[in-house]
């Protein structure tokens, strides 16, 4: 039992931490940062008519910080003053000291602030995008206001987030590559689930001139490695002008070999008493393979359904080799190239992969019934 436990937490653990690593709002798996201080102040002058304004360049997007924090002591007791973040545009959004200190700052003794962000109204930052990155941040100071002393000034990171989701969702191509994704997985696994059981019932039940060849020659195809069709499937799309086309990437793979030879063995397994009753009663052999072995052949069909969506949905070759423009490019893909581009930007690249490797673990905790009985299927011989 405990080597088991020990299995399934090794299994386990690299999607925790993807997940995990997915969440922070800065740094890598290993570290993050908790703390961005923020550079002295410099005086802006005539930056606002009749106030004093100092201030500290940022560039960061407030989203993923939970306070501002700072120690402050004035020149004389009992004044406030103004706390504003700018984007480059020249939108702002204000906070006044009166809300946070009630009796004004004290000239003896050094107090300790801390700012939620989210009192700030962020919404106003970049208001057309996502991201409200702010470019500085300002003091701002009655001109009858005495000197403002400010020390230790930081934004604290927030443990957690979602923001990198939303980052990666709507930068870039990312929102296309993943509704290529799923249109391309969609049709090669609806495709393999018709046709490689339309071929897996005619081996299993029609004999014809050849049959026992074409079979071997199934077989023989599932041992060739995809990495020597390259080449030849390259050329072949190059040469009907499929290149960078959904029909590239959709109708090499319509009907996989293995789920062939997978629905052949099982559909072989079936009863075929059903069958012959049904042709008795004027069935067709459309009307037998639809309305019989279909549902009889459901436990296998989820196997193929899963084995296919796994496959297409995380395949990287022949979507890298087929296709030229960000329009075409899929999650694989694009996420291998998001890495390249963006740097080793870690939270980013792992949300991606979450996104990525989430549509895989709905499907197999849905389907997982059928997927365990279409596996067992056989193991037990009925007396």
């Amino acid at each position: 039992m405990g080597f088991l436990t020990f299995l399934v937490t090794l299994t386990l653990a690299p999607l925790v931490l993807m997940f995990y690593g997915s969440l922070k709002p800065a740094g890598t798996l290993e570290r993050s940062p908790q703390k961005f201080f923020l550079t002295p102040f410099q005086e802006e002058s005539s930056a606002i008519p009749g106030s004093r304004v100092f201030s500290s360049p940022l560039h960061m997007d407030m989203r993923k910080f939970q306070t501002l924090e700072f120690s402050v002591k004035g020149e004389r007791t009992g004044e406030h003053f103004l706390i504003r973040l700018r984007d480059i545009l020249g939108n702002e959004t204000t906070v006044s000291t009166r809300e946070i200190l009630k009796n004004g700052v004290s000239r003896q003794t050094w107090q300790k602030v801390s700012i939620p962000l989210n009192r700030f109204e962020l919404q106003e930052l970049n208001p057309r995008l996502p991201e409200k990155v702010a470019e500085e941040l300002w003091i701002i100071l009655d001109r009858k206001t005495g000197n403002i002393f400010l020390k230790d000034a930081r934004l604290v990171f927030k443990h957690f987030t979602l923001t990198n989701y939303v980052d990666v969702l709507v930068s870039g191509f990312f929102g296309r590559y993943f509704l290529n994704s799923v249109f391309i997985t969609v049709v090669v696994v609806l495709g393999n689930l018709i046709f490689a059981a339309m071929v897996g019932y005619a081996f299993a039940r029609k004999r014809f001139f050849g049959k026992e060849f074409l079979f071997l020659l199934v077989l023989g195809s599932i041992m060739i490695p995809p990495q020597v069709l390259m080449v030849p499937v390259f050329i072949l799309m190059k040469n009907i002008r499929w290149l960078n086309t959904y029909w590239a990437l959709t109708v090499p793979s319509l009907v996989i070999p293995f789920n062939i030879f997978l629905m052949r063995q099982y559909i072989s397994a079936l009863p075929s008493s059903l069958e012959d009753a049904a042709r008795i009663d004027g069935a067709g052999d459309i009307q037998i393979f639809f309305r019989i072995v279909l549902p009889l052949s459901k436990p296998a069909l989820a196997v193929v359904g899963i084995n296919t969506f796994i496959g297409s949905w995380n395949t990287f070759l022949f979507p890298f080799l087929l296709t030229n423009t960000p329009e075409m490019r899929t999650l694989p893909v694009g996420l291998a190239l998001y890495k390249n581009l963006q740097g080793i930007d870690w939270v980013h690249l792992l949300a991606g992969s979450s996104i990525t490797a989430l549509p895989v673990i709905l499907i197999f905790l849905f389907f997982q019934r059928y997927i365990i009985a279409g596996l067992t299927a056989g193991s037990v011989r009925k007396k």
